[in-house]
């Protein structure tokens, strides 16, 4: 049975080609001549993505331009054009900070800003059907940022992706709780066990400590 015919692009013009059956194994573009092979091309995507949902993408030459030495970008997406039709935003998140990227003037034209981790107060995440949002409060009154129609699948990794640059960029998850925190006689069985201090010594400031 000779399968269904699918549709390509040709990946020098741009054409849509169909290919299928005997010309699944070699056929030509119809407009520049292009020897197609399925390798050769791709399957055309449906109008619907990008438009309901958001898409992971490839970081444009503009961006790894803005990447200073030691930066590396995490996650890059692009929010669904259901929040803004004709020129959506590009999220890049970074080992250092958050990059949107906003076209204007119907994509002539385009705006980037950042937002640095150490300036970040807080996150949340409110996921919907198909597309999830994440809210970040900025700390020194500054504007707050939105991450908007990023899709589920990637939206939970770059949420906990933030949480942890926040983290970090606060001296790290955990710090050590100063010694003067610590139950006192803890710190004495360490010492003990250390080694530092003498099994009389030892006994003579556990009886000191349990009279406090």
């Amino acid at each position: 049975m000779t399968p269904e015919p699918s549709r390509y692009t040709c990946p020098k013009c741009g054409s849509a080609i169909f290919l299928g059956g005997a010309d699944i194994e070699a056929s030509y573009c119809p407009n520049c001549g292009t020897l197609l092979m399925p390798q050769n091309t791709e399957p055309r995507k449906s109008l619907k993505d990008g438009i309901f949902t958001g898409l992971e993408i490839k970081v444009p030459k503009d961006i790894q331009k803005l990447l200073i030495p030691g930066e590396e970008v995490i996650h890059s997406v692009r929010q669904a054009r259901l929040e803004q039709a004709v020129t959506p935003d590009s999220i890049f998140v970074t080992t250092h900070r958050i990059i949107i990227r906003r076209p204007t003037t119907l994509g002539l034209r385009k705006n980037i800003t950042d937002y640095r981790y150490v300036d970040m107060a807080n996150t949340e995440i409110k996921k919907g059907i198909i597309n999830s949002s994440i809210h970040i409060k900025m700390r020194f009154l500054s504007e707050d940022c939105c991450l908007k129609g990023i899709p589920n699948k990637s939206a939970m990794n770059i949420f906990r992706t933030i949480q942890e640059r926040i983290q970090l960029s606060r001296g790290g998850f955990q710090r050590s709780q100063p010694e003067g925190g610590e139950d006192p006689l803890q710190i004495l069985r360490v010492r003990f066990a250390r080694g530092e201090i003498t099994e009389e010594e030892y006994l003579s400031m556990k009886r000191a400590l349990e009279v406090l």
